[in-house]
């Protein structure tokens, strides 16, 4: 399926009112598959972390992704560095590949970093950059898509062993959600 000039132009503009680091400019791999699985009409915002890799370079992630994972593309569509600089992982218009076997109508956004206290290792600081670089990203894309729900990845997966994205993000998640006029998946 071919991506529509209305969705290049809707990724432009979410790229350009965040300052997003677009894919080509920051040295990703093109993606193993030519046509990837499209999605557009995005209900729901998934919030993760690196987890205890604590990776904060996409060349890392995407390294990760694509040839540790063999997956045909970064997974999130978004990338947030601590010091609040956006990076694009997989276009917007394409499927993400983030939350196991659920992933369509989900935009996925990684803050870069672990984010889960542990006793055995030091955890990042949650800076205030990387919530304003989110919020601002959540507020842009709210105003592209009918955006109802915003979580964690663990919270779109119930049940599930997860801790993603780390209670240092958990812990703003409510007050994130009550800023974008949103509900918890």
């Amino acid at each position: 399926m071919s991506v529509s000039e209305a969705e290049k132009q809707a990724r432009m503009i979410i790229n350009q009112r965040n300052g997003v680091v677009d894919r080509m400019t920051w040295g990703i791999k093109h993606p193993r598959i030519i046509n990837l699985v499209s999605d557009w009409d995005y209900t729901d915002v998934v919030i993760h972390h690196s987890g205890n890799s604590g990776e904060k370079d996409p060349k890392k992630i995407e390294t990760i992704h694509m040839v540790k994972n063999n997956w045909d593309d970064v997974g999130y569509h978004y990338l947030i560095h601590p010091d609040g600089t956006v990076y694009e992982g997989r276009k917007i218009y394409h499927k993400g590949s983030h939350v196991r076997a659920i992933n369509t109508g989900k935009i996925g956004i990684l803050l870069m970093g672990d984010y889960n206290e542990q006793w055995w290792d030091f955890d990042d600081t949650l800076s205030e950059s990387h919530i304003s670089a989110a919020n601002s990203l959540i507020k842009t894309l709210k105003t592209m898509f009918p955006i109802r729900k915003l979580g964690g990845h663990k919270e779109f997966l119930p049940g599930k062993s997860y801790t993603c994205p780390g209670n240092l993000i958990m812990d703003k998640m409510k007050q994130m959600r009550n800023k974008h006029g949103l509900s918890k998946p």
